[in-house]
């Protein structure tokens, strides 16, 4: 399975990181009617005083007539509602100076400035803030400019008063959704409040608000608050033109777009808009683009090299738009930088300037502006509200944080261009203050992670600044970074996804403090919410790391530094730790899997193991660290929020931990799973089950609750991940539907299959089905582990789904499928052993229907033909093919585990499916690992290997019968001979035995050691049936084992007499699992039953066999049907040669057989044969095709068996492959001649 997420919480400056991916603001936002009122009456007022024709002052006095203050203008309107209540602000001593010297530039007296903002900060809620905003720039008797006709406030509010604007803005929204989260807390009916409720929705929606981001970004772009609308577009639309924008950009305004709204506003912003046609232009290079960016820059901007913002200003701008969730994250609207600080590994929009990236900033501005304009239009003649500038907006919101971004960079390069040379270890002695404080650095790193508009450069630049400011503090003797700025920070560069030798730094860095104050950090103790958030960022940058990176054992070494003393702090007060930070350090745990048991533990979490010296002591720390966290949590599951308990389970799962209080935990989640399992989203509910089931807690009622979410009506919401841990969960559980035949529509008829109404009352039957529907409709959304999950799934509980199945396999392999290549190995064969399995599940639906079954075959033949109608031939031998060429691919092979090797053949097998190259490439590799002991085998891998070698016929190498023979005695024979427990711990059931023996008896080899150690295993050493059977703990060897000796006996006496391999006295008596003689089914017009006295012998005569007989008659071959031999003919006819008990047993039978002469005839139908899959059939030459000439036919190791044992006998057997004689068409005269030819082939006619 794929890594879940973890949520991790930050301080109350710095928010926690987001359930979900911050999206773009939506352009659904409703807008009530009071803001829009009230923009429609600011920009009347904007046209009144800028006397716009069509526009009288007789409508300004019916304006004034319906104002709730009566005497008062539209305009005075707008500013009625401020109020000069509320308490003064503190403000940093360190700051103040600075203020007072950007008064000059900012255009407003910094008294004015300080009085707006002690009255900004008196303000009770968002609407009384920008209704003050408003008023503050709106015109009065010293100014007529507004911030409706000027750009950047109009020179009436500075720097500071825009970042108590905004950063308030975003407090108030922070807590009206904490408001309306409390409040849904209490009663889940009050969602119809909602949407009123929702203080972001209030702020984002307000046009107001949209004027004051316009305002502050100009003021970011350094745009002059003298500068009228209608000036600045001017210039834009002259600058746009010149560069042809269009061309160079694809994130500008589309010109037809502004036109739309010109009519109203044409006296404001300017004379109708030009077309930017690219007619006539052409475009410009960097230097050219550059310098008509400059000129147009002169006439609008303040020409200071100095950032419009303080650090503290730039931080808290940045923390309010990424707190608001409005900017678009870089991988919708590409980041804005410039040339020399590109970074390639994101989407980038590059200026060659500073000053061009001004300008774009101002035309986004603009075209708000406009759209605002065209709201105000709308509004007046009784229209509706759109929300129209709301996208351009957040694209807006998004240009601030990348202009201030490009500053931060410039001006870390103009303070330290000189002092870099030495680096973060050089002396401290000259060295510039930085322009940021530890605390607005996290704060800047903490919004540029949130917005997702971070990139490298900016984040090393800031951390760089971070380490070397604490080395001149520490060396000064100072004090270093508080515990909440570094752990804010490593948080930053976790969200971000940001890696680099400045974050491996930061992560010494936190390991060095921490071991050198003995767990504090600078004298100071992490909280544990920091603690938490430090190694949630850790692991989440640790699991980001492609292999290879340097200083891996640097960071590694740290990582594990700080997660020790984290997992002390665990144990020291886990009480204190909220129910977030336990379930986001044990996550973490998990995510690198530091202290993980290999014994018990996920597989996977292999992959990203992180190094330590000390592997056995970091086990013992987090066994007792997960012990303390298991007993504290249980009690106090119910405080846990859903997520919060899908993280705690799957650490404990990945991690391996096992013990009575883990035991306790695991039946506690799953009890609050059946609970309220309505709080749990679809990622907690796939990964909680997924984790259940890992843990082996089967729970039946928290398997029910989480299936009942996987409904038809609900299915679309869950992602494919979240699908398919819930149905490999369910089915690693084994939790399967009450109708298990409902999705087979090859084998069962309509009238045995379940309704759709019967289906959906099963709660597992429609949760398969809805999984199953969602993967045909979507399965490119899935990833080759979340399809092959789905597909093992359905095979694992033995649910036949041939839509499913067909499905997959036409989009894996189809034109435009994705191939099997990406697949990891472990996919590949699982994937393979779920379309073998589900072929023969078959064979259980054929015994359990009988005649009603839609079949006419039986047996292997049955599983290749239900495999054909289910995915189609073409689609079956195409999936297998890729599927070889991937495994026999250069090297490939190398990376497959014993197991999907093993699964991979087998599936191969089942199937009668042969690929020489790849059967060839798996025999070498798995020799070499046999012969050099290079891993541990099972003994279900080695016998499923040789069974599968035997099965398709590949004859391998003696050399690969030698390896496995050598491996199994090392592994099952001592001093003193073979050892019944080291067989038992290689082998779990006597059929892997039966299956070994019957592969060697195939290929013909029976080594000595290989076959005592079989025999051994299968029949004891004391003609002790029961004693057998108590070793291991069956009740006795089954038909097809029994079977499987006789054939092994009779080879092995014939082909290696040496070895004096004898059967028990009396054998098979006493040793089976026998319940009577064995049925057989009749299916008229088709395969005729005959009833053996054997038990082991089951006969049938097809059609085919039939007409062969009656052909042969034709032409007075005498013959029986199903000539039948038994044990007792074979010992008297080789009294020296045979060694078999008394019973008398029939277990060979030859189809056409002249007894007088010992000729047989073997009619050979497609059961009899496998497919080759990497050889063209050859070009058949004559009328009838001889027996070297088949095609991509070749015979299976059961006829190549038999035919070996009868040819012993001394019978000579003649074979007749049925495609030879289906070609004739029913042709009484060719068939007869067909079969002369035959007869007159054999030596003894």
């Amino acid at each position: 399975m794929y890594r879940m997420r973890s949520s991790c919480s930050s301080h109350s400056h710095h928010p926690p990181p987001p359930r979900r991916r911050a999206s773009t603001m939506s352009t659904s936002v409703r807008l009530s009617t009071r803001h829009g009122a009230l923009l429609t009456t600011a920009i009347v007022a904007v046209l009144v005083s800028t006397h716009i024709e069509g526009f009288s002052s007789s409508h300004s006095r019916r304006q004034s007539h319906h104002s709730p203050l009566k005497g008062q203008t539209s305009r005075t309107l707008l500013l009625s509602s401020a109020t000069s209540s509320g308490a003064a602000t503190k403000r940093s001593n360190g700051k103040h100076q600075a203020k007072k010297r950007r008064k000059k530039r900012s255009g407003v007296s910094y008294t004015a400035a300080k009085s707006f903002n002690s009255q900004l900060t008196k303000c009770n809620d968002s609407n009384e803030l920008m209704t003050a905003f408003m008023t503050r720039t709106s015109a009065n008797k010293s100014s007529p400019a507004t911030s409706g006709t000027h750009l950047g406030g109009a020179d009436k509010v500075n720097s500071v008063n825009f970042s108590t604007c905004l950063h308030r803005l975003a407090r108030f929204a922070s807590q009206n959704n904490q408001n309306r989260g409390s409040n849904h807390q209490q009663g889940r009916g009050q969602t119809g409040q909602r949407d009123q409720d929702d203080g972001r929705k209030q702020v984002l929606s307000d046009p107001r608000f949209a004027l004051l981001v316009c305002s502050l970004a100009e003021l970011a772009a350094g745009i002059k608050g003298d500068i009228t609308v209608k000036d600045g577009n001017a210039e834009v639309q002259m600058w746009r033109a010149e560069v042809d924008l269009d061309k160079q950009f694809d994130n500008v305004a589309d010109a037809s777009e502004l036109e739309e709204a010109d009519e109203v506003f044409a006296s404001v912003v300017g004379q109708a808009l030009p077309t930017l046609s690219s007619k006539g232009s052409c475009v410009l290079d960097s230097s050219e683009r550059e310098e008509v960016a400059d000129k147009v820059m002169s006439r609008l901007s303040t020409q200071s090299k100095k950032s419009p913002f303080t650090s503290r200003e730039a931080s808290n701008i940045c923390w309010a738009l990424a707190k608001l969730r409005m900017a678009p994250p870089c991988t919708i609207y590409p980041l804005g930088r410039v040339v020399e600080s590109s970074d390639d590994r994101i989407p980038m929009r590059k200026f060659v300037s500073s000053n061009e990236m001004s300008l774009d900033v101002l035309s986004s501005s603009l075209k708000v502006r406009m759209a605002l304009f065209e709201h105000a239009r709308s509004r007046k003649l009784g229209g509706g509200t759109s929300g129209s500038w709301i996208p351009e907006l957040s694209r807006l919101a998004g240009k601030i944080i990348d202009i201030i971004a490009v500053q931060i960079i410039n001006d870390y390069f103009s303070r330290n261009v000189e002092s870099d040379v030495n680096g973060i270890n050089g002396p401290a002695v000259g060295r510039k203050k930085a322009a940021f404080n530890p605390q607005e650095m996290a704060s800047i790193l903490w919004a540029f992670a949130k917005s997702k508009r971070g990139d490298e450069i900016l984040f090393d630049i800031v951390a760089n600044e971070l380490l070397r400011q604490t080395k001149i503090e520490l060396a000064m003797g100072g004090q270093g970074p508080k515990p909440q700025e570094l752990s804010n920070t490593i948080w930053a560069f976790a969200t971000a996804g940001i890696r680099g030798d400045r974050q491996v730094e930061l992560v010494k860095f936190i390991a060095d403090t921490l071991d050198e104050g003995s767990g504090n950090f600078f004298g100071v103790q992490f909280k544990p919410q920091e603690f938490s958030n430090t190694v949630w960022a850790l692991s989440t940058l640790h699991s980001r790391r492609s292999p290879g990176t340097p200083d891996e054992s640097t960071e590694d070494d740290g990582i594990v530094r700080v997660f020790r003393w984290v997992a002390k702090d665990l144990i020291d007060r886990v009480e204190s730790y909220k129910p977030q930070e336990i379930s986001n350090s044990v996550w973490a745990f998990a995510t690198v899997g530091f202290g993980y048991n290999s014994a018990k533990g996920a597989n996977a979490i292999d992959s990203i193991h992180v190094r330590s010296e000390d592997y056995d002591g970091d086990r013992e720390m987090i066994f007792d660290t997960l012990e303390v966290v298991a007993k504290n949590a249980s009690s106090r599951l119910n405080r846990f929020k859903a997520q919060e308990l899908n993280n705690l389970l799957w650490g404990y799962a990945k991690l391996g931990h096992r013990s009575e209080a883990a035991e306790e935990l695991f039946k506690g989640v799953a009890k609050e799973l059946a609970r309220r399992t309505w709080q749990f989203k679809s990622q907690d509910v796939g990964t909680t089950l997924w984790s259940l089931a890992t843990v082996e807690c089967f729970d039946e009622e928290a398997f029910t609750a989480g299936a009942s979410r996987l409904n038809l009506n609900q299915i679309r919401r869950f992602k494919p991940q979240e699908m398919s841990n819930s149905i490999w969960a369910m089915a690693t559980a084994g939790f399967k539907p009450l109708y298990t035949r409902a999705f087979d529509t090859t084998l069962v008829p309509r009238n045995m299959r379940p309704t759709k109404k019967q289906l959906a009352e099963d709660t597992f039957g429609e949760s398969y089905a809805a999984v199953a529907l969602e993967t045909m409709r979507r399965p490119h959304e899935f990833k080759d582990q979340e399809l092959k999950d789905v597909m093992w799934s359905f095979s694992r509980v033995g649910i036949r789904h041939p839509a499913l199945f067909k499905s997959t396999a036409e989009h894996v392999i189809g034109r435009e499928g994705r191939g099997l290549s990406s697949f990891s190995s472990q996919g590949l064969g699982n994937l393979l052993w779920s379309y073998a399995k589900q072929a023969q599940l078959s064979l259980e639906v054929i015994e359990a229907l009988g005649d009603d079954v839609n079949l006419v075959t039986t047996g292997r033949l049955a599983v290749y033909e239900t495999s054909c109608l289910d995915n189609g031939e073409a689609n079956i031998k195409g999936l297998f093919v890729e599927a070889a060429r991937a495994v026999a691919s250069a090297g490939a092979v190398a990376s497959y585990s014993n197991q999907d090797l093993s699964n991979t053949v087998w599936s191969f097998a089942t199937l009668g499916l042969l690929h020489s190259a790849l059967f060839k490439s798996v025999e070498n590799e798995v020799k070499s690992r046999l012969m050099n002991n290079r891993t541990k085998f099972r003994g279900q891998e080695i016998s499923n290997l040789l069974w599968s070698f035997a099965t398709v016929n590949a004859q391998p190498d003696p050399s690969f019968i030698d390896a496995m023979s050598h491996y199994i005695a090392g592994v099952c024979t001592g001093r003193d001979g073979i050892r019944e427990q080291s067989l038992t711990s290689l082998f779990t059931q006597r059929q892997e035995l039966a299956n070994l023996a019957w592969g060697c008896a195939v290929v013909g080899q029976y080594p000595k050691d290989l076959m005592n150690i079989l025999y051994a295993g299968l029949l004891g050493t004391n003609n002790d049936p029961d004693h057998m059977r108590r070793v291991f703990n069956d009740d006795g060897l089954e038909k097809s084992s029994i079977m499987t000796l006789y054939y092994v006996q009779i080879a092995a006496d014939i082909e290696a007499p040496e070895l004096k391999l004898a059967l028990p006295e009396g054998f098979p008596n006493g040793w089976g699992v026998m319940d009577g003689q064995q049925r057989t089914r009749s299916k008229d017009g088709d395969d005729l039953a005959q009833q053996s006295s054997s038990i082991l012998l089951t006969l049938t005569v097809s059609k085919l066999q039939r007409h062969v007989g009656s052909a042969f008659d034709a032409i007075g071959f005498d013959h029986e049907l199903e000539y039948v031999i038994d044990t007792n003919q074979i010992r008297d006819e080789l009294p020296n040669e045979i060694v078999l008990t008394q019973s008398p047993m029939e277990f060979l039978s030859i189809d056409l057989a002249n007894v007088e002469k010992r000729i047989g005839v073997e009619v050979d139908g497609p059961g009899h044969f496998v497919h080759l899959l990497d050889k063209p059939p050859r070009r058949r030459e004559s009328e009838i095709i001889i027996l070297d000439d088949m095609g991509d036919n070749r015979f299976n190791g059961p006829t190549t068996l038999k035919h070996r044992l009868l040819s012993h006998l001394d019978w000579d057997i003649i074979h007749l492959p049925y495609w030879e004689f289906q070609k004739l068409d029913g042709d009484s005269r060719q068939q007869q001649d067909y079969c002369r030819n035959l007869i007159q082939s054999s030596n003894k006619w």
